[in-house]
């Protein structure tokens, strides 16, 4: 059951826009949180959309 569920919820967001936005999110998260844990001053990362 809980495969049926993962699978209509990806069926759901299957969609370009919303598979990289995931992505991306994922990605300014993952820089986020090193950052915090290194100490390091934030810096902007623009990026722009590829398709």
């Amino acid at each position: 059951m809980k495969y049926f569920i993962v699978i209509a919820t990806l069926l759901a967001l299957n969609s370009c826009n919303t598979i990289i936005g995931m992505g991306r999110d994922t990605k300014a998260s993952y820089l986020w949180t090193k950052q915090k844990i290194q100490g390091e001053e934030a810096a902007e990362h623009a990026d722009a959309p590829v398709y």
